[in-house]
């Protein structure tokens, strides 16, 4: 067996597997995180500015978190490539 699969080169196969499987449970955890997020968030929009949001509220909002998700998502890719860096 071993032969066939350095023969065919998949003896990676299994690695690759188990690695693809591990990184979509975490995709998957960081969606539940994201929806528990949005959750909140539109919550505390709605204390902050009371009731039901009218359409504008709502793109406001959108907005507001593409903002946060954003500054987040430059800040960690600069500290993760400084890390790689050392």
């Amino acid at each position: 067996m071993e032969k066939f699969l350095e023969k065919h080169e998949l003896h990676h196969l299994h690695t690759d597997v188990l690695e693809k499987s591990i990184t979509l449970v975490i995709a998957g955890l960081g969606l539940i995180a994201a929806l528990a997020w949005d959750e909140a968030l539109k919550h505390l929009f709605e204390t902050i500015f009371g009731g039901k949001g009218t359409l504008l509220e709502e793109i406001s909002y959108a907005i507001v978190i593409t903002l946060i998700a954003a500054f987040i998502s430059v800040q960690l890719g600069k500290i993760f490539s400084k890390r790689k860096q050392k």
